[in-house]
């Protein structure tokens, strides 16, 4: 009697958790086969194997739907990432950075069609949302792994344009390879590639005096937009 309820408890919680990860299971299927416009509750639902008033149980709408599965995802990617940097490796042998690769390699090739989707939901997510928050912090785990190497390379990506630019351009690479070039992946020679991306984008920094005399003497209306870093 005395853990009665709990134990009543535990079958209905694991039924309720293969409910939800079937129904993110059938999103992510749906997302693959038919893209963001295409996806429906009806069809999430269908390929789940469950009734649509099933489904409503646990999500609204669509857009519920493709947040809890960017969250998702999310998380899995900061796993990935945490476990690769774990111990860090000494600056100047771009071991971390083979490492971050090689991570963010793994999650893209597994699912090329699906990661396109989500990186899009991700970079647009607000900065105070859950999916916000969930990019702050992978971006602070490649950022402090880089800061403890040196806290120039730190403060490099601290900033949210720099991230944004880091971010697209490391992903951007690997999304293409999966779908166009696959045997690139994993290969040595690509690898080195996809270093000097990282480390010439971190260690390479725009003399802000010069590249504002650049713009002025190239006649720019915009050139007053582009001011010295701090």
């Amino acid at each position: 009697m005395s853990n009665s309820s709990s134990e009543r408890r535990r079958p209905k919680q694991a039924r309720a958790s293969f409910a939800l990860d079937s129904i993110l299971e059938a999103a992510a299927r749906t997302l693959e086969v038919h893209g963001k416009s295409g996806l429906t509750t009806q069809r999430v639902a269908d390929t789940a194997g469950f009734s649509i008033g099933a489904l409503y149980q646990y999500f609204p709408n669509k857009e519920g739907l493709i947040e809890a599965l960017a969250r998702r995802e999310l998380e899995r990617l900061t796993d990935l990432m945490t476990n690769a940097l774990a111990n860090p490796a000494p600056f100047g042998m771009g071991i971390n950075a083979r490492r971050m690769i090689r991570a963010v390699a793994a999650f893209i090739a597994d699912r090329p069609r699906l990661y396109g989707i989500l990186r899009a939901e991700w970079s647009d997510a607000a900065s105070g949302s859950p999916i916000g928050e969930g990019m702050r912090r992978y971006f602070d785990l490649i950022s402090n792994t880089l800061h403890n190497e040196s806290p120039e390379l730190g403060k490099r990506i601290a900033v949210d344009e720099a991230r944004f630019v880091l971010f697209r351009a490391i992903s951007g690479v690997l999304l293409a390879t999966a779908l166009e070039r696959p045997e690139y992946l994993g290969t040595r020679r690509f690898e080195d590639e996809m270093v000097r991306l990282i480390l010439g984008f971190v260690g390479h920094d725009v003399p802000a005096g010069i590249a504002e005399g650049e713009i002025a003497a190239a006649g720019d209306d915009n050139a007053g937009r582009y001011a010295p870093r701090a």
